[in-house]
């Protein structure tokens, strides 16, 4: 559905976006992807979802395409020596740096369907099915629930639209870049240069080291291998830091929220490995200090609490397994290298790092607005707060497909009080345990299946045996 201005200047409505040939006649019929009489009605969630850092976020709604914060960097002097006991004396210098980002913005669209075909169903012995096992986005928001009923293609294709849409921004929030942007698809700064050195001014270019976060390197070694260095060290050497600069602003660092964000399989490792650091016991030199159970009990606590004690303060995990992952052979297994983050998200309860996304109930209203005026309703519908916005096109009045449409970013006014230890490996004991999301298409990611299946291949096997 496409709109235009009609020469009187009012707003008129046409079709022609859908192509017209439906991809699917249905999920439950011959040869579709559910179309077998006699299934168990009970769909099981096989994948392994998303686990992403949004969550962390505070999330607010813009109509700014560029916000500008700014920051105090330098005081200084023009000197301090004085000609005269009259003369003139020094006079102090001051430096800012403004910061800003821009939205990122993703669309994703159903498969086309035809609107006579959707609900229909093989025949009788064709079971509507019901997910055993809640289907989740980066953010833990629910797509599909517990016991959510597949009732038909258009349904699951919209889901699978949302699924695969916030997978995109998911991945984006580590790795985005604006320089990857192409036609209408756009990237906003990832984590990895929002925590990161090189910080410049918006507006003139200018180095701002002042801004540059906290960056430390573990050298690809192997969390809690012989001759690594300690893991804990690092943590509370960044941690540390990021204390440092706090106080160094006159805030106060026990106030601030900071949060340890990593992989599922480094995590697991760093438990174990910082269970044993934090009381200098196991391994110092040719002396090994043994109380294994005690180790065992600190380990264990760390991994039911999600959290790393660190000072004597309990600084919260995530775990994103969207993170970026390197992979080489190591031995008659693989070695995972990925970065552990620092993220301080509030500070003397002010929030210094947050999304945001274009609020299109905000944005477009006025068109909105008049559509519905116009029309009686608009082809364009927002949800979750203005954060959505779904488009229908059609072809011949009977086939259509839906497009999703978002533009988030993150925004970090104090990238001096995050950081991240890179190039922190692991080796898990067997690579099958820590798949990737599914449709992630990072490394080791579990697929297969058909996207399609025949009644009459049920019996294909006692056919060729007759």
């Amino acid at each position: 559905m496409e709109i235009y201005v009609r020469s009187d200047g009012s707003l008129g409505v046409k079709e022609g976006r859908a192509s017209g040939t439906p991809d699917t006649l249905g999920i439950y019929t011959a040869g579709g992807l559910f179309g077998v009489p006699g299934m168990h009605p009970s769909l099981v969630n096989a994948m392994v979802g998303p686990m992403g850092v949004e969550k962390l976020f505070r999330w607010v709604s813009s109509d700014e395409t560029d916000p500008m914060y700014d920051a105090l960097v330098y005081i200084g002097s023009t000197g301090h020596s004085q000609d005269g006991l009259c003369a003139d004396c020094g006079k102090p210098q001051f430096r800012e740096c403004a910061q800003t980002a821009v939205f990122g913005r993703f669309c994703q669209q159903t498969e086309e369907i035809a609107f006579d075909q959707i609900g229909l169903r093989y025949n009788q012995g064709v079971p509507r099915m019901a997910m055993f096992g809640p289907i989740t986005d980066p953010n833990g928001q629910v797509i599909v629930p517990q016991g959510g009923e597949i009732k038909d293609a258009f349904m699951l294709s919209v889901a699978g639209a949302a699924y695969n849409l916030r997978m995109v921004v998911g991945q984006v929030m580590w790795s985005g870049n604006p320089a990857a942007n192409n036609g209408g698809y756009h990237e906003f700064s990832g984590l990895a240069l929002v925590v990161n050195t090189g910080k410049v001014d918006a507006i003139t270019g200018l180095d701002c080291n002042s801004l540059d976060s906290i960056m430390l390197n573990y050298g690809s070694s192997i969390v809690g291998a012989t001759g690594s260095a300690s893991i804990l060290s690092y943590i509370r050497s960044l941690l540390n830091a990021i204390r440092y600069r706090a106080a160094g602003a006159n805030l106060n660092a026990d106030s601030a929220t900071t949060t340890l964000v990593m992989r599922p399989e480094v995590w697991d490792a760093v438990a174990a490995a910082a269970a044993c650091e934090y009381g200098l016991q196991c391994n110092v030199g040719a002396t090994t200090y043994n109380n294994a159970m005690e180790i065992a009990q600190i380990r264990d606590q760390y991994l039911s609490g999600m959290y790393l004690t660190i000072d004597g303060r309990n600084y919260p995990v995530l775990l994103d397994n969207l993170m970026p992952v390197t992979t080489t052979a190591y031995g008659t297994g693989t070695k995972w290298c990925s970065d552990i983050y620092a993220l301080t998200t509030d500070i003397e309860g002010q929030t210094v790092m947050w999304g945001e996304y274009q609020d299109f109930n905000a944005t477009a209203s006025s068109i909105i607005s008049e559509m519905r005026s116009s029309f009686g309703a608009t082809p364009v519908a927002v949800t979750d707060g203005g954060r959505f916005a779904h488009a229908a096109t059609f072809s011949g009045g009977f086939c259509m497909d839906v497009r999703t449409l978002t533009k988030p970013r993150i925004l970090s006014t104090m990238p001096q009080l995050s950081g991240r230890v890179q190039n922190v490996c692991v080796v898990p004991l067997d690579n099958v345990l820590w798949p990737a999301a599914t449709g992630s298409g990072l490394y080791n990611e579990l697929t297969g299946g058909a996207s399609k299946k025949s009644y009459l291949d049920l019996y294909h096997d006692w056919e060729s045996q007759s």
